[in-house]
C-alpha cells in the first residue's frame, strides 16, 4: 500500500481536531477503518501510543522507515 493511506491519516489529524483527539484517544479503530489501509498499517496504527501528534506521526514514520516505505531526501 502507497504510503499516501497513512499520511491522509496524519493529514486529517493535521486539520481536525476532533479527528486528531480519537486518533490518539479511545475510538481510533472506527476512524480507522475509514481508511484503505492493509492489515499491517492498521495494526501498526493501532498500536502507537501517544499523546500528541507529534509523537504519533513520528512513530508512522519510524515504522514507515523501517518497512523501506518513505524515500530518504535526495532520491
Amino acid at each position: 500500500m502507497p504510503p499516501e493511506d497513512i499520511e491522509s491519516v496524519i493529514g486529517n489529524a493535521i486539520i481536525d481536531k476532533d479527528f486528531l483527539g480519537r486518533l490518539l484517544g479511545g475510538d481510533r479503530a472506527a476512524l480507522l477503518s475509514k481508511f484503505n489501509l492493509t492489515q499491517e498499517e492498521l495494526q501498526m496504527l493501532m498500536g502507537v501510543h501517544a499523546e500528541s501528534l507529534a509523537g504519533f506521526a513520528g512513530q508512522v514514520h519510524a515504522w514507515q522507515q523501517s518497512q523501506g516505505l518513505r524515500r530518504k531526501e535526495g532520491e
